[in-house]
């Protein structure tokens, strides 16, 4: 796991940036990548890595160039599937175990028709000397974040957002649509915008091609589509789900380094635990487990569900209390390292789990993913469901059951008409609402903003791309928008602790297999007595069932309490603590972005109105960091 910045430019030009300055840029990334630092200085192609040391500890330094010469790779990652890839390739003279060799020689055979054999999460750039061409590219999952942008002649990348933001000339402009989208969405991208004007980056599953034989021409593709749900048979699917994950478990454990399990006491976590501690023989000196909460026991109780499940496993089990001090240092440490605002108060839990675990381990193994494949969040997908529903009504002879049905929507939502797609989704996740904007951002920026339309454009086009079932299609919008947000949450909050954060879920094996699966083998919804629709909360109270076939697949080896245990959104009371925040929202270049009016309401009262505060204490923190 590491950190990379690179810059190039047309061909016989010399990069503008000094040794000194690059080298700045480069330590950006300390965090990242404490145990060593290397630099590729080159015509017009200037390489620099710091390196956190997990595979062949002694070895895998980079900027790694080609025996020839004619190649140069940085990489930022894991590859899970290295010595399948290795057997794949015959006959190499390997001068190194590390997988970034393993990339090096699958790229210079294949350039970006290669990507698609990676297992692994990563983000790469890597150059052609011989044709003047760049290649970067970032995982299907969007594990690992990449940025790019143009700077004058210059074209600089990265996986630290910082270290592009170092460069001498570039722009820290926030990016007003990105901006304005973050204060509804709480995702700090939009599209390949990122909160920063000019700069980019790429989507999961996407490649940049640079080409440098004159001015540099950028292009972008996919290489990585989603699979179409097939017939399964329910047993044969619990198998082989199974199955998958084991495998998954297993190829991530690979390591030179000591490993964890994070575990919050819900079923992913447990899950990755168990057959993390079972793959070690559950020794404590090998697979410890770590948790993170509210002192008092508040929030939602993590640390005693987790206790019970690492007595059940029988590991070495730590609890990482966070309080409202620790909460609100970690929050402004965040903000001030990672480039960005943050989206969810758990990365404060995070970034505090893993610097006490540090001291015992440098890689950590998470759930994130298993929510989003396998439809773990009953609430919005049930809101989500309402809407299509509603659309199905026949507009005559209204049946006893639809009117029925609908008169439960008009009770829950406050009006039957749920819109289409895009308006049902806003209404369901948005912390700052289209319909508040106007009163919140002052006249220039929301102008500036576009009012939102690329916000609505994007997320037009991801309900638009998917498999007829609309409900698949729900399910798929949220883990292109929330599984990305929730890896990018765990990349910066681990690797600012110096931690590689390990996601066996979000494995694009298991990825693959899961929406292969039919969706009423992930979310189980059930009916009324006449055979009609419920509502969403009236589902909820009936019995609904997420996550169906990962719980049947895993339903013997964790306790009853743990295989049942309901979505726990967020570990700490944070709503509490927004309050000791408030002067965040009386100074500072937050005044020339929101309306005083606004200000001045969520300052009377930032607990009661958390759900805008929350995403607006964050702006003007980013805000005076790194614009003001």
């Amino acid at each position: 796991m590491c950190g990379f910045i690179g810059i190039v430019r047309a061909a016989r030009d010399s990069i503008s940036v000094s040794d000194q300055a690059f080298q700045r840029m480069r330590d950006t990334m300390i965090a990242r990548g404490p145990d060593a630092a290397g630099v590729l200085r080159r015509d017009n192609v200037l390489f620099g890595h710091r390196r956190l040391s997990i595979i062949d500890v002694e070895n895998g330094s980079q900027p790694l160039l080609s025996r020839c010469g004619r190649y140069a790779l940085i990489y930022n990652g894991e590859l899970y599937n290295d010595g399948e890839l290795r057997r794949e390739l015959g006959d190499v003279p390997w001068r190194t175990e590390c997988d970034t060799e393993t990339i090096l020689e699958v790229l210079s055979r294949s350039w970006a028709d290669g990507l698609t054999v990676l297992r692994g999460m990563f983000g790469l750039a890597f150059y052609d000397f011989q044709e003047q061409r760049m290649l970067l590219a970032r995982d299907p999952m969007g594990i690992k974040p990449v940025y790019f942008a143009q700077v004058g002649p210059e074209i600089v990348v990265g996986s630290h957002l910082p270290a592009l933001l170092a460069h001498p000339n570039i722009s820290l402009n926030p990016d007003w649509p990105t901006v304005s989208s973050y204060l509804t969405t709480l995702r700090t991208t939009l599209g390949n915008r990122t909160m920063f004007e000019g700069v980019q980056c790429l989507r999961p599953g996407e490649f940049l091609e640079v080409d440098c034989r004159s001015a540099p021409q950028m292009s972008t593709a996919s290489y990585w589509s989603e699979p179409m749900p097939a017939s399964w048979d329910a047993e044969e699917a619990v198998a082989a789900v199974r199955d998958a994950v084991i495998d998954s478990v297993r190829s991530h454990l690979r390591s030179d380094v000591s490993r964890c399990s994070l575990l919050s006491g819900g079923l992913d976590s447990s899950i990755i635990a168990t057959l993390a501690g079972s793959e070690s023989g559950f020794a404590e000196d090998l697979m410890r487990t770590w948790c993170a909460g509210a002192p008092d026991g508040s929030g939602d109780h993590d640390f005693h569900h987790a206790a019970i499940v690492a007595q059940h496993i029988g590991t070495k089990h730590s609890e990482v209390p966070i309080g409202e001090t620790e909460f609100l240092q970690h929050w402004s440490h965040l903000v001030s390292e990672v480039g960005l605002p943050i989206s969810t108060p758990n990365e404060t839990a995070i970034y505090a789990v893993c610097r006490d675990l540090k001291q015992h381990a440098t890689v950590a193994l998470s759930g994130e993913g298993a929510d989003e494949l396998f439809a773990g969040y009953g609430g919005p997908l049930l809101a989500g469901i309402d809407g299509i529903q509603r659309r199905m009504a026949p507009h005559e002879d209204i049946s006893p059951e639809w009117t029925r049905y609908l008169a439960e929507l008009a009770n829950l939502y406050g009006t039957d008409d749920l819109g289409d797609d895009v308006q049902n989704y806003l209404m369901c996740t948005s912390w700052a609402g289209l319909n508040v904007k106007p009163h919140l951002l002052n006249t220039e920026v929301s102008e500036a903003s576009g009012h939102d339309a690329l916000l609505a454009e994007e997320l037009y086009a991801q309900f638009a791309s998917g498999p007829d079932d609309p409900r698949e299609r729900l399910l798929r919008v949220h883990r292109r928008i929330n599984l990305t947000g929730l890896l990018r949450r765990l990349d910066t909050a681990s690797m600012l602790a110096s931690v590689e954060g390990r996601t066996p879920f979000a494995d694009v094996r298991i990825a693959e297999l899961a929406m292969s699966l039919p969706f009423d083998l992930k979310l189980r919804v059930p009916r009324h007595e006449d055979g009609g629709y419920l509502s969403a909360n009236r589902a909820k109270e009936r019995g609904l069932e997420t996550k169906v076939v990962l719980r049947h697949a895993f339903r013997r080896e964790l306790p009853k309490t743990i295989v049942e245990r309901p979505k726990a959104s967020f570990p700490l009371p944070f709503q509490t603590w927004l309050p000791k925040a408030v002067e965040t929202l009386r100074s500072g270049p937050i005044q020339q972005v929101v309306r005083q009016d606004a200000l001045d309401f969520l300052s009377s009262d930032p607990e009661a109105h958390w759900q805008m505060a929350w995403p607006v204490m964050n702006l003007s923190r980013w805000l005076s960091r790194w614009w003001g």
